[in-house]
């Protein structure tokens, strides 16, 4: 049953998530995924290893669909090149059962996660100004007769 709950929020979560906060999720995902592995390859769990490692590529994947290269230009290259390293080092860490190969690609993916924090916090920021700066509520253009409905 909790685990249903848990199913059920986190869907919710993702669904409702502006496009900041799912990638959020995805570099979550990571590199917790990469945590468990290594903590697999301590135990010699090697299904888990597996699993775990698989999940982490398929965040990685997904960072790197999401790139968006006619807009990001150098930026979302850059991203790309360290999606493809840590995904090459992730393989070689599962062939080798490697946890310092492991480690690396934690240690990168965190950087990126903690990079991507910021970005999130100075959006989240921007958005918050330009609200109190003169958005208005849906109420107001009403009252005023300004509000119209499309659907």
């Amino acid at each position: 049953m909790a685990y249903a709950a848990q199913s059920a929020y986190r869907d919710s979560e993702v669904l409702n998530a502006s496009p900041e906060r799912l990638v959020q999720i995805v570099y979550d995902i990571a590199v917790r995924s990469i945590a468990s592995a290594r903590q697999c390859v301590e135990n010699k769990d090697i299904p888990g290893r597996v699993r775990h490692i698989n999940t982490a590529f398929s965040a990685l994947v997904e960072l790197n669909t999401g790139l968006d290269f006619e807009a990001g230009k150098e930026i979302a290259q850059n991203y790309a090149r360290i999606y493809d390293y840590c995904q090459r080092r992730l393989v070689e860490g599962n062939v080798r059962q490697d946890d310092a190969i492991l480690a690396e690609v934690q240690s990168l993916i965190g950087d990126l996660q903690e990079a991507w924090q910021l970005v999130v916090t100075r959006v989240s920021a921007e958005r918050t100004a330009e609200f109190a700066a003169g958005a208005h509520f849906a109420s107001q253009h009403a009252e005023d007769g300004s509000l119209s409905v499309v659907g």
